[in-house]
């Protein structure tokens, strides 16, 4: 989909129903049980509870939140040399041991292609263990001082926004939860080898539409919030969609503990339909949907993101319109410059203050390297990443087996 920025579990009787138990309302860990415990979605108090370990009151001594530590770091638990790097408190030869028979690999995939565009920003392309691949980019934030990171939810995309690169792929698979997580893994071990700031904001405006894979989204959201697990604020994790219909917005409001962003693109129901020929509700319906399920949300989480590509066609007075019942401070317009030159963004930035809008201009970061908005894609019908003999990467066709 897009590139953006954004601004934000009981113990061991809970733990056991969480590793012990499958599907809705199993906790933050549920589908784990199945296969090797997978690290990924398996929070301090699943592995203790999995594990056996007793609950330390001291963390640097506790298996379970130590575990978490490293993850948090990139590092390879299950790596002896890793584990004594950046551990040797944790380390013992029975605990790794332990954690590899009983535990998968940390990340579902391997980096096959990375590439750092002029200003920093570094896009990986995570091929899956299916032979699939999805993009994720890091974005060091103007500053110096913080860095952000776009990931995907799904291998393309069905939406089929006309101005988008992934939408060309089609949708070829969702995402599992453990998949989206890796690439917050692999993130924050890129980080740590390029000595990048830390990783404060994680926006779900890659490749797919996260509502069209809500469980495993929810379920990912609530590990990167967990406090003993990713730690990042709730106000920092970001989830953006088109709105596929009211009843997605609604569902993705009252499960996801995270903040969410529209993206709208145009106001007019009419160019809307061209742009995202999927659309088959009104924008006033989709805007009715998010006022009424935010207001559902605690106070901190209810500022709405709302994201407009400027496209040839787009006004300021209609997207003022459509915004109005929200009220003031609830809304902040984000415009990613497309095909207007910067005076008309700049022109049609001051339209929505003076309609009391609170509106910035998204920068463009990565374009050089096709890792800015809408230029994700593993290229349409040529999703899967195959390694030669020769340690390269080609693209062979969805369609070969």
């Amino acid at each position: 989909m897009r590139l953006g920025e954004a601004g934000e579990a009981g113990e061991a009787g809970e733990a056991a129903a969480a590793v012990g138990a499958a599907g809705e309302g199993a906790g933050v860990a549920g589908e784990a049980a199945e296969g090797p415990l997978q690290l990924l979605v398996s929070p301090p108090e699943v592995l203790r509870a999995a594990f056996g370990w007793r609950k330390l009151s001291h963390a640097a001594s506790d298996k379970g939140d130590g575990v978490w530590s490293l993850l948090r770091k990139g590092v390879d638990p299950r790596s002896e040399g890793e584990l004594t790097e950046w551990s040797p408190n944790l380390y013992s030869p029975s605990l790794r041991r332990r954690l590899e028979a009983d535990c998968g690999p940390v990340c579902a995939g391997a980096v096959s292609d990375s590439s750092i565009a002029s200003d920093g920003t570094q896009k990986l392309l995570l091929r899956l263990e299916d032979g699939l691949a999805v993009e994720c980019v890091l974005i060091p934030m103007v500053g110096g001082k913080t860095t952000s990171l776009c990931i995907s939810s799904q291998v393309g995309c069905s939406r089929g926004c006309t101005f988008c690169s992934t939408g060309t792929m089609g949708l070829l698979r969702n995402l599992r939860a453990e998949e989206i997580l890796a690439q917050v893994w692999l993130a924050l071990r890129t980080i740590r080898q390029r000595r990048l700031p830390p990783l404060v904001n994680v926006v779900f405006m890659g490749m797919g539409e996260p509502l069209n894979n809500l469980d495993e989204v929810r379920r990912a959201v609530e590990l990167l919030v967990h406090p003993k697990a990713f730690a990042l604020s709730a106000r920092c994790v970001c989830v953006s969609t088109v709105g596929p219909s009211p009843a997605h917005i609604r569902r993705a409001a009252e499960a996801l503990p995270c903040r969410l962003a529209w993206s709208v693109h145009a106001a007019d129901d009419a160019l809307r339909k061209t742009l995202v020929p999927t659309t088959r509700h009104s924008m006033g319906e989709l805007r009715d949907a998010f006022l009424a399920s935010l207001a559902t949300k605690p106070a901190r989480l209810r500022g709405l993101v709302v994201e407009l590509a400027l496209l040839e066609g787009a006004h300021a007075e209609q997207l003022a319109a459509l915004l109005h019942p929200f009220g003031r401070g609830m809304v902040l317009a984000n415009l990613i410059p497309y095909n207007y030159n910067g005076l008309a963004v700049h022109a049609f930035q001051q339209r929505l203050w003076e309609h009391k809008l609170l509106c910035t201009i998204r920068e463009t970061r990565g374009d050089d390297e096709r890792s800015a908005c809408g230029q994700l894609a593993t290229k349409a019908g040529q999703s899967k990443v195959v390694p030669t003999d020769q340690g390269r990467m080609k693209r062979a066709s969805r369609h070969e087996s």
